[in-house]
């Protein structure tokens, strides 16, 4: 017998439903702010600080342009499984948005290293951390980890990049990214929200289980930010860069402050996964 998906029209409990039923009606249309690209003048700033401001932004261009796989996979994961219309329209979007992040990240690796920058990213890192989302409990655990976690710590490590950046493209740069990035994170969260009620004790505890070790891991893998060389200080922040002291400071912030107390409000003892977590 053939195997049916059966999908009826229905919408969370949540915010997103709002917003929703705003986008549908043509509330919400925005055109991204355009970055000045043509203002960037890389004589200002000395090598050392380019050099730094390069790797950062083609790491993150790498990580964004990843992500685009990691929301469609959701998407088709929350569309086949019959997911809340307003859930699976906001996670259409997020791949969208991070086709255009990296697009805007990779430009700008450019301006700082004066030449062509290519993308490397691991296709076999890309497949072992992106599992087939066909199934509700894994499509719930890339969304805890990418979309709460992930996303909520990539907010505030931009928000910080922006707040430093006295570049007028980098600061654009920023501002663009962390304003998305902040509509993901509050996708993840309004996610779990609504799934919440839906899981067993059982399924709550293989989700905790599967978090553990990213939530554990996440200070010893932020650990060392890029701290500019003696001379360079002032042009590394002029660009956004974070150094090793700042990127620490914000990552405890948003752990402690945010991302603990959110996962530990589900259920998930997120308390615990942070004290655990490897010391560098």
């Amino acid at each position: 017998m053939r195997e049916v998906i059966s999908i009826a029209h229905w919408l969370s409990e949540t915010p997103l439903a709002r917003r929703h039923d705003r986008a549908l009606r043509g509330e919400l249309l925005r055109v991204p702010k355009p970055i000045p690209w043509d203002a960037f003048e890389r004589r200002r700033y000395p090598e050392p600080a380019l050099e730094l401001a390069t790797d950062l932004a083609a790491k993150l261009a790498n990580g964004e342009y990843a992500s685009i796989a990691l929301f469609t996979q959701i998407t088709a994961g929350l569309a086949l499984g019959g997911a809340p219309f307003d859930l699976v329209h906001a996670a259409t979007r997020i791949a969208s948005d991070e086709l255009r992040h990296a697009e805007y990240c990779l430009r700008m690796a450019e301006l700082c290293s004066g030449g062509k920058v290519t993308l490397q990213i691991e296709r076999e890192a890309l497949l072992s951390n992106i599992p087939n989302a066909m199934i509700r409990e894994d499509i719930d655990f890339l969304v805890l980890k990418y979309a709460c976690v992930g996303e909520t710590l990539a907010a505030a490590l931009l928000t910080e990049c922006r707040r430093r950046a006295r570049d007028k493209v980098a600061k654009a740069l920023f501002t663009s990214l962390a304003g998305d990035e902040v509509g993901h994170a509050r996708f993840g969260w309004y996610y779990a929200a609504h799934r919440v009620k839906e899981w067993s004790l059982a399924e709550r505890q293989r989700l905790a289980d599967r978090l553990a070790e990213f939530v554990s891991g996440v200070e010893s893998a932020l650990f060392i930010g890029r701290d500019a060389p003696a001379g360079s200080e002032a042009a590394a922040k002029a660009l956004g860069v974070l150094d090793s002291a700042t990127q620490r400071s914000i990552v405890d912030d948003v752990m402690t402050r945010e991302i603990v107390p959110a996962l530990d409000a589900l259920g998930f003892g997120g308390s615990s996964m942070w004290a655990a977590r490897g010391r560098a």
